[in-house]
C-alpha cells in the first residue's frame, strides 16, 4: 500500500473549513500562526481519514494511531496485523499525507517563501556540498533538498537532530522525480517535486522490501477532493 494526498485549505474547503464563505476563509488566511497551524492540523487528520477509508476500504475508526517514543505515527488496525505508516505535514494552504506498508515514511510540504534566509539557513543545516548546490541554483535547489532532508529525518522517527546534522544526503538529488539512494546501510526511496501555488514537496521511504517502478507514479500526491 502506498498513498499520498494533499488538499487546498482555501482553494477546496474541506474537512474543518467545509462551507466557508469566501470571507470566511479570507479570515482563516489571514489569522495568526497559531489558530492558522491548529486548523493546518486538524485539517491533515481529516485528509488522513479520508485517505485511509479510500485506500483500505474502511473508515479511521478501524484503526488506532499509535507513536513511538519521539511523536511519528502509526496505524494499527483492531486486529493488530499489518500496522502502516504515517506521515504528515502542512504548509500555508495546503495539507499533505502519506500513508504505506513499503517502510517508514516521511512527508514533508513548504511554501516557497520569497525572501526567506536560505543561505543562512543553509549553512546552520545542509552538508558543505548541499551549501554549494545552494550558492550556484538558489531557492529552487534550498527547497528541494530541505524538503528532503525533512521527509527523511520524519521516516527515521529522528526529526530535528538529523534535519540539520550538517552532513550531506542530497547534493547530487535529481531536481523532480523519483530515485532511490542507500544511507547509513539502508535502501531509501525518494521522491520531490513540486504542487500547484509554488510548493515543494518530498517523499522518503525506508523499503523493506524491492520496490515496483510501476507504482512510482503512486509517489506523487494527488489532490483528494471529497
Amino acid at each position: 500500500m502506498l498513498a499520498i494526498a494533499y488538499r487546498n485549505l482555501i482553494e477546496r474547503p474541506t474537512g474543518l473549513v467545509d462551507g466557508l464563505n469566501r470571507s470566511q476563509r479570507d479570515a482563516f488566511a489571514q489569522s495568526g500562526r497559531r489558530s492558522r497551524r491548529q486548523v493546518q492540523r486538524a485539517a491533515a487528520e481529516s485528509l488522513l481519514g479520508d485517505l485511509l477509508e479510500l485506500v483500505a476500504e474502511g473508515p479511521l475508526s478501524h484503526w488506532q494511531v499509535i507513536r513511538n517514543q519521539d511523536g511519528k505515527p502509526m496505524l494499527v488496525s483492531s486486529d493488530g496485523q499489518n500496522p502502516i505508516e504515517v506521515s504528515l505535514s502542512h504548509s500555508g494552504a495546503l495539507a499533505l499525507v502519506g500513508i504505506s506498508d513499503l517502510g517508514e515514511i516521511g512527508v514533508d510540504l513548504e511554501f516557497r517563501t520569497p525572501g526567506r534566509s536560505i543561505s543562512e539557513i543553509a549553512a546552520f543545516a545542509f552538508g558543505p556540498q548541499e551549501r554549494r548546490t545552494v550558492e550556484s541554483a538558489g531557492l529552487s535547489a534550498f527547497y528541494r533538498i530541505w524538503t528532503l532532508r525533512e521527509a527523511l529525518a520524519k521516516a527515521r522517527g529522528i526529526g530535528f537532530p538529523m534535519l540539520a546534522d550538517g552532513r550531506d544526503y542530497f547534493a547530487q538529488a535529481p531536481k523532480t522525480g523519483t530515485w532511490q539512494s542507500e544511507i547509513d546501510g539502508r535502501r531509501w526511496l525518494f521522491s520531490s517535486g513540486e504542487l500547484p501555488g509554488d510548493y515543494a514537496f518530498a517523499v522518503a521511504i525506508a523499503l523493506r522490501s524491492a520496490f515496483d517502478a510501476d507504482c512510482a507514479s503512486d509517489l506523487i500526491p494527488r489532490q483528494l477532493v471529497r
